[in-house]
């Protein structure tokens, strides 16, 4: 029933679903490189044999998903923060720098983080020629959930497959890892969902303390990113206080349109994510005619609009038209939109349920 669906599926793609969580995942997320195809005229994709089309189609799926790197002024605004905080380490009487990436869900700081990591790997190992054999110059790391300053330190550990029990002493494993990164020149280390540590409870206070211990013991910059920081409790108390003096903030915030230089950004980001998609027929920068509308139904994030131009440009090559229907694509962010209107209103509604915890006693 389905097999027009699965007819130009690529089953023999290399699985992209990196685990970067460890290093070996890390390191083919640096080294995956996804061509460009060559392009075609409609007439000689016309021509292609069957085979040949759905491989072209294929390295087109590759490309505008995996391969296309959009590069947003976000991206460089991460990129300078961090390369001045890795500048900053290197005077050994100055306190250790980092930088902060925060910003509302879907506004790229996990990709912007994962590219400057990529680039930064790519560049040192390149420099470092023969000698990069035993280099893992960016570790990354997402904080878990319910976290401990051993769970903490454990999710590193794991990073780098460093062998250890179950009831292994922090104090020790903190050493093996500590000894590890200076011993592998880790320069760069990641911390994602850091707004799972809200500094208003000890358990991640405890965690907030491994973190500043492991920096002030290993060579690396410290980055992290999260959903809006500040107001999940990260610089909550004095040791809130101490991450504002060390870290810089870079907020992503949504993209602004209603200025002529606002609006000029916007549509470069637009003409590159267009250009990406390598479809034969699609005229040269149509998607700004729908520029603001992409705008307001995605509220600036690119990552949104991302997704629902490459589904449009999926459906473009299936259907053989060759170029995005965007008004789908605008039907596609409005379903969004509307599907979190309804979200955020469930949410603003007073709960119907119990309160947990034991019930009070009233007085006789």
């Amino acid at each position: 029933m389905f097999d027009d669906l699965l007819a130009d599926f690529d089953f023999d793609a290399p699985s992209t679903d990196f685990d970067y969580a460890t290093k070996e995942g890390w390191r083919q997320f640096v080294e995956f490189v996804a061509q460009r195809p060559l392009p075609l005229t409609m007439p000689e994709y016309e021509a292609l044999a069957p085979s040949e089309r759905a491989l072209h189609n294929i390295a087109r799926e590759r490309y505008m998903t995996i391969g296309a790197r959009v590069a947003t002024p976000s991206l460089r605004h991460v990129a300078t923060a961090i390369r001045n905080a890795m500048t900053d380490n290197r005077s050994p009487d100055a306190s250790k720098s980092g930088v902060i990436i925060s910003g509302r869900p879907g506004a790229g700081k996990t990709t912007a983080v994962q590219e400057f990591g990529r680039l930064f790997e790519r560049v040192r190992r390149q420099r470092a020629g023969a000698g990069a054999r035993n280099l893992i110059p960016v570790a990354y790391v997402p904080v878990p959930t319910h976290a401990t300053a051993k769970t903490m330190i454990t999710k590193l550990a794991d990073f780098y497959a460093i062998p250890h029990s179950r009831n292994v002493n922090y104090e020790i494993l903190l050493g093996r890892v500590s000894h590890v990164m200076r011993e592998c020149a880790t320069e760069l280390v990641i911390v994602d969902d850091i707004h799972r540590l809200d500094l208003h409870y000890r358990g991640n206070e405890q965690v907030a303390d491994a973190l500043k211990e492991l920096s002030e013991r290993c060579p690396g910059t410290m980055v992290y990113a999260g959903v809006d920081v500040a107001r999940n409790g990260l610089f909550w108390g004095s040791r809130g206080e101490q991450i504002m003096a060390r870290f810089e903030l870079v907020k992503f915030e949504e993209y602004d349109t209603t200025n002529t230089e606002g609006a000029a950004v916007w549509g470069r980001i637009l003409v590159d994510l267009e250009n990406s998609l390598c479809l034969i027929s699609q005229p040269p920068e149509a998607i700004l005619t729908v520029a603001a509308e992409l705008r307001d139904l995605s509220r600036g994030s690119i990552g949104r609009v991302a997704k629902a131009v490459r589904r449009g440009a999926r459906h473009a090559i299936e259907q053989h038209t060759e170029r995005l229907d965007l008004d789908a694509v605008l039907a596609y962010l409005a379903r969004l939109r509307e599907a979190e209107g309804w979200i955020e209103d469930e949410e603003s509604r007073p709960s119907t349920r119990p309160k947990r915890g034991r019930p009070s006693k009233t007085r006789a």
